[in-house]
């Protein structure tokens, strides 16, 4: 495989249209196509774009060596299912990131008041 092929792979991958792959890193859906098919190059800046914007190893995507993510959640000290969410949140587009922001912040709304309850129940 290919670089151009590892791209294709890692965008079907990420479940994004090139539209939407694209657009993430400030390209055109079309400049996608053309690089996943060889007819465009990739440049470093592009190739430092998709790295930092998906979490990829930059030596996986020009070389083929794995892994293809860079784990930095795996160095977190947290119970393992609080890393697994880690993991699927990096995977997130921004909307969908700020969606989950909220919810947590909500429901940490919810139990708050709850505990300044409890303290005062105590004492």
């Amino acid at each position: 495989m290919d670089i151009h092929e590892r791209l294709k792979y890692l965008r079907t991958q990420l479940g994004l249209t090139t539209r939407a792959f694209g657009a993430s890193i400030n390209m055109t859906g079309g400049a996608i196509t053309n690089m996943e098919k060889g007819l465009r190059n990739i440049t470093d800046r592009t190739l430092k774009d998709i790295c930092r914007e998906y979490n990829v190893n930059p030596e996986w995507l020009t070389d083929g060596r794995e892994p293809v993510f860079l784990d930095t959640v795996s160095s977190l000290d947290v119970e393992e299912d609080v890393k697994q969410l880690a993991r699927q949140y990096s995977l997130l587009n921004d909307k969908d990131r700020e969606l989950v922001k909220s919810i947590i912040h909500s429901l940490y709304e919810k139990i708050e008041p709850q505990k300044t309850t409890d303290k005062k129940t105590k004492s």
